[in-house]
């Protein structure tokens, strides 16, 4: 099941070219996020390039096997510190704005941060909303 899961995942990754569609942090900038506000979860990673244990991720069918906690836009957190860098796809980064303005406004939300990683792209809706 393991070497299946592996497979699938590995083909995925293989069939987006390989690469990712956005400006990975390094792990230095995810260290200074997690001593300084304490994110410790990556809202956009994948097995391949995933920090910390906990994620969210694309492919959550397979990507489960690895510690994905499932897509970002199913997650719904009341607390803590995220880290968030979409695919640099507009639809996708207008996506994960709208969520994370939502998870803010939920009244049961308490201490809840978001570190957004998008580029200064300033004629995007997704950078204006931020």
């Amino acid at each position: 099941a393991f070497h299946e899961a592996l497979f699938v995942m590995l083909s995925r990754d293989n069939a987006l070219l390989g690469h990712g569609m956005q400006c990975a942090a390094s792990e230095h900038v995810l260290d200074v996020l997690n001593e300084q506000i304490g994110t410790n979860f990556e809202c956009f990673a994948s097995p391949l390039n995933c920090r910390w244990p906990m994620y969210c991720s694309a492919f959550p069918d397979t990507d489960v096997k690895f510690g994905s906690k499932g897509s970002f836009f199913d997650f719904y957190p009341t607390s803590g510190s995220y880290e968030v860098n979409p695919p640099f796809i507009e639809s996708i980064m207008i996506g994960a704005v709208e969520h994370i303005e939502n998870l803010l406004r939920d009244k049961e939300s308490m201490g809840l941060s978001f570190a957004v990683i998008v580029p200064g792209w300033t004629e995007i809706v997704a950078f204006q909303k931020l």
